[in-house]
């Protein structure tokens, strides 16, 4: 069944919440139609299981199925017409462009929404949205997404940490980007701290971390343990570790950038070079490597292997930029 649906961006970046939104549609075998967007602002016409692929993501605040679009009174009309069999309800407006009178409208559709339905403003059985954007939206909430649960999730939350480590919200988007199926298998074989794969094992992955540093992988497997995630550690190194060739459905990382201490000594080039053939070889066909690099020359290293599908660069301070890059393995490769 085709669903029209918005999803309302987070806003931290000018593209990589969309890519993030699109990308977890893609993992989960949704059909995008037609989609568009503005800053704030996805809209998607799709086909195939929304609902699961929505729960994934982590750069976004509401879902809503779109109901209605036009003018207050297209809204309003949808309102009276609907029957709502007596189920409890609660109508909640945002404007995304312009200042909007709440209390006027959310009062009227009410009104509207009374008719077959009851209001409930604590926990009613559907939660109806409007948003003026360039036009009024009418939606019923489908999703929200748990952003507390992102923040408690933070490496200073976590038993075993360092002061380097992808923000959760940054670690699901990388997840997401790596477009692996619920149930599929997704490798970080520079686990780290094992934040990308708490993201990983909480939208349903079969996660599994590497790091040549025995002390990461087993202060990141005693770290993530509280947070229920189940998620396997091995110690191997990226760019020779035990990966099965084109046993892996993604790969989502965030290699050391340089620091003698976190590359043991190896230049980093080098340590790219033997990653992104490990990449290569590891990923299925069609698979994607969603990879956090420091510079262009990294980005070349990495298009030497697999192909180059799309960039987020993320200014960290004035001296550090964050590329999140995507990767595919062709289908003949």
């Amino acid at each position: 069944m085709a669903v029209r649906f918005w999803i309302e961006l987070s806003g931290e970046h000018p593209t990589l919440p969309r890519a993030e939104s699109l990308a977890a549609l893609e993992a989960e075998r949704v059909e995008v139609r037609e989609a568009s967007w503005g800053a704030a602002l996805l809209r998607v016409d799709a086909v195939g299981p929304v609902g699961r692929a929505v729960r994934r993501i982590g750069l976004a605040h509401v879902v809503c199925e779109e109901l209605a679009r036009g003018d207050l009174e297209d809204l309003r009309a949808y309102a009276r017409s609907a029957d709502l069999g007596g189920k409890t309800f609660r109508t909640r407006a945002h404007g995304l462009q312009a200042e909007l009178d709440r209390g006027a409208i959310e009062g009227a559709l009410g009104a509207d929404f009374g008719r077959t339905g009851r209001v409930d403003l604590t926990t009613p059985n559907v939660e109806f949205r409007v948003l003026l954007a360039d036009e009024f939206l009418l939606g019923r909430v489908l999703h929200r997404v748990d952003r507390a649960g992102l923040e408690a999730r933070k490496v200073t939350h976590r038993a075993f940490n360092l002061p380097i480590s992808l923000h959760p919200k940054y670690a699901r988007a990388l997840v997401n980007l790596a477009r692996v199926p619920a149930g599929g298998v997704l490798l970080d074989p520079f686990c780290g701290t094992g934040g990308i794969l708490l993201e990983a094992a909480h939208v349903g992955l079969r996660a599994v971390g590497a790091d040549v540093r025995r002390t990461m992988a087993t202060g990141a497997r005693t770290s993530i343990r509280p947070f229920g995630g189940e998620v396997g550690f091995l110690v191997a190194d990226a760019g020779s570790g035990p990966w099965r060739r084109e046993g892996i459905d993604g790969i989502a990382t965030d290699p050391p950038y340089g620091r003698a201490a976190s590359t043991r000594g190896e230049p980093p080039k080098r340590l790219y070079a033997r990653a992104f053939g490990a990449f290569a070889s590891a990923l299925k066909s069609g698979g994607h490597a969603a990879v956090v690099l420091p510079d262009e020359d990294a980005i070349r290293i990495g298009e030497r292997e697999l192909e180059l599908m799309e960039r987020h660069s993320v200014r960290v301070h004035r001296s550090l930029t964050r590329h999140f890059c995507v990767f595919r393995k062709s289908r003949s490769g």
